[in-house]
């Protein structure tokens, strides 16, 4: 399946509202890397388990090292949907941009018609939420994002 349709605004969008309200606030920078975490099918499998825990960045990498080989492609392929679906959240009154932070003003409750790849990004969401509210400098050098 093509990805850009797989990963569309939409979906896209879901993702970043799901782990901003779990935190109510996140800096952009870090918003930023939730869309290439969701894209590697196996990661998002993993994190969306009932069983996965508050690991730490380093401790995942560890543990999936072929879900990160190419995380700084995936981040590059990813930045213009995942401005996108910010200024969309914000737009529709979901979300705030105040500051370079990005703020949860309304609640997004997740529903089965959102489909089952909504439902795994929502069950992922507490999991992304604990990984992205880490130090931003180590997330970037640990994540290998070239800037």
């Amino acid at each position: 399946m093509n990805g850009r349709l797989f990963n569309n605004i939409g979906v896209c969008s879901l993702a970043i509202a799901f782990v901003v309200q779990h935190l109510d606030r996140l800096t952009l920078a870090k918003a930023l890397l939730i869309i290439p975490l969701i894209t590697n099918a196996e990661l998002l499998k993993y994190l969306a388990r009932k069983t996965t825990k508050n690991q730490t960045i380093e401790q995942l990498i560890v543990k999936k090292p072929k879900c990160f080989s190419n995380f700084n492609a995936r981040y590059y392929d990813a930045l213009l949907v995942s401005i996108n679906s910010i200024q969309l959240l914000v737009e529709i009154g979901l979300l705030e941009l105040v500051d370079g932070k990005i703020i949860t003003t309304e609640r997004l409750n997740y529903d089965k018609s959102m489909g089952k790849r909504a439902e795994k990004i929502f069950k992922a969401s507490s999991n992304l939420a604990d990984l992205v509210n880490s130090d931003i400098e180590d997330l970037y050098i640990n994540l290998r994002v070239q800037l």
